[in-house]
């Protein structure tokens, strides 16, 4: 982690107490800042009320009887309600019987596709919708049985898919393609992943589609992760590319590129270039309603053994599905985890209870129970950080580090805590942007005046203090708003004064 330049009034004070090291340069505001000593290791391990450096053998066995954990594994169930979960896992590839609630968008996609079999042109397409509405499902399922025909006339139909979000560029989504088409076809790549031009990555991608292949369909799933260092650039020049695939890569079979996005404004932000060749038949899916949720839920019902599910159960993962979020995927994973709680409890049956519990543990904000799990120490730079955002009126959004790490040096006083360096406190902080609490950047103020770290928390800052009050070592705190309030606006004030 980096750290702010000097010059924001948070010089260490005399005395303060440090149990960790760093290797970071006090003149270079980029410098690194490595992670705590063994001494503060000591530290958390004793605020979390244990030694973590040899863990005893019943630390690893457990407290119930020293069971191993090969034992564990091997260890049946006592209870058991699937007889094939993977049916109740969102990500399989199901039936197409088991589709339902799409009628509309299914024809139009198979409408699209099927002049492929007598080999003419199909048409490009955009799926857009929100998330878990069929768009991935559809489209896979119809490619699917157009593969299947076009061999029984012996012909050779490529479905070529990648997700956008992994490769992030356009030169990683082409290599992505084209190992897609050699995974396929089992034959080699032909081009390295880096190394090489884009353009050499496509034209090897046009020679496998020419020698292998009688029809081709680009499926570009999430098209609006593909960002990369130049946000316009990188989908649309892509979208440019295999569009004109057919002419470019002098193939004379059908060819269709779909998108498949849930930014309802994709088309719209297209560059000129990218609109002018990609015209494609629009299809939209929206939420699922309860009774369509209700169908998709019974269609799955196999997943369980027979009596396994009480009667209320599908209808009331159904109803949770269409009030909050119209999610199949989310209703589906809903279900088994309401499966998953019903065995750890050991019995034979999933019933309401199980699915309240399940849902209960779904809609509790991970953030905060992240926050609630966390060292002493990081609980307490957060909650300096929370409460320099809940009063700083005039830092609606981004909090600067030096005012919020006076604000903890009062509350560790105020605690009777470790006092921790300023490098330590902006450490514990910014390590909880990678579980998505806040965020932070360094300012430049222009020569002379140094580089600034901010902050953004991601939640309500007192919806944080109050989580973080929960822990009995800060339920006192409550008590101390006013003064910290005025601690904040001093120091606060200080910054402004100053920068």
């Amino acid at each position: 982690m980096g750290r702010e330049g000097r010059g924001d009034g948070s010089d260490h004070q005399s005395g303060e107490k440090d149990h960790e090291s760093s290797s970071a340069d006090p003149e270079n505001p980029d410098s690194v800042i490595e992670d705590a000593d063994s001494s503060a290791t000591s530290q958390t391990a004793f605020e979390n009320g244990s030694d973590t450096t040899n863990p005893p053998q019943e630390a690893i066995n457990g407290d119930d009887g020293g069971i191993s954990i090969r034992e564990r594994l091997q260890t049946e169930s006592s209870g058991g309600v699937f007889a094939n979960k993977d049916l109740v896992r969102s990500d399989t590839i199901i039936d197409e019987d088991r589709i339902v609630g799409r009628d509309d968008q299914l024809s139009r996609v198979v409408d699209n596709l099927k002049p492929v079999l007598q080999n003419e042109g199909i048409s490009d397409m955009l799926l857009s919708g929100p998330s878990g509405t069929g768009k991935s499902l559809i489209i896979h399922a119809v490619c699917k049985q157009i593969v299947e025909l076009c061999e029984s006339q012996g012909k050779t139909f490529g479905v070529l898919s990648i997700n956008c979000e992994g490769p992030k560029t356009a030169d990683r989504a082409v290599y992505r393609l084209v190992k897609a088409a050699a995974d396929d076809l089992g034959v080699d790549p032909g081009v390295p992943q880096t190394g090489v031009s884009t353009d050499q990555k496509l034209e090897r991608l046009y020679e496998l589609m020419r020698e292998h292949y009688d029809g081709v369909i680009f499926i570009l799933d999430e098209i609006d992760m593909l960002e990369g260092p130049y946000q316009e650039a990188e989908y649309n020049s892509l979208i440019y590319q295999l569009s004109r695939a057919r002419k470019l890569a002098d193939f004379d079979g059908p060819i269709s590129l779909t998108t498949i996005t849930n930014y309802a404004d994709f088309m719209r932000d297209l560059n000129s270039r990218a609109q002018s060749s990609y015209n494609p038949d629009d299809i939209f899916f929206d939420d699922y309603d309860a009774t369509q949720l209700r169908s998709i839920l019974k269609y799955r019902h196999d997943a369980f053994k027979p009596e396994s599910l009480a009667d209320d159960v599908i209808p009331l993962v159904a109803a949770f599905g269409s009030q909050t979020h119209g999610d199949a995927r989310k209703a589906i994973d809903l279900l088994r985890w309401a499966g998953e709680l019903a065995e750890r409890c050991g019995t034979n049956t999933v019933t309401e209870t199980d699915v309240r519990e399940a849902q209960e543990k779904y809609t509790e904000n991970r953030k905060l129970r992240h926050i609630s799990g966390i060292s002493t120490q990081k609980k307490l730079s957060i909650y300096a950080v929370a409460a320099t955002a809940h009063y700083a009126k005039e830092y609606p959004e981004w909090i600067p580090a030096g005012p919020a790490f006076k604000t903890y040096q009062f509350i560790a006083d105020t605690m009777d805590a470790d006092q921790y360096s300023r490098e330590t406190f902006v450490n514990h902080v910014t390590e909880q942007s990678t579980y998505g609490v806040l965020d932070f950047e360094r300012r430049g103020k222009g020569r002379g005046r140094g580089v600034h770290m901010y902050f953004s928390l991601s939640e309500d800052p007192e919806t944080i203090l109050e989580t973080i009050r929960e822990d009995s070592r800060f339920a006192d705190l409550a008590h101390e708003d006013a003064t910290i309030s005025a601690v904040v606006r001093e120091w606060l004030k200080k910054f402004r004064t100053k920068n």
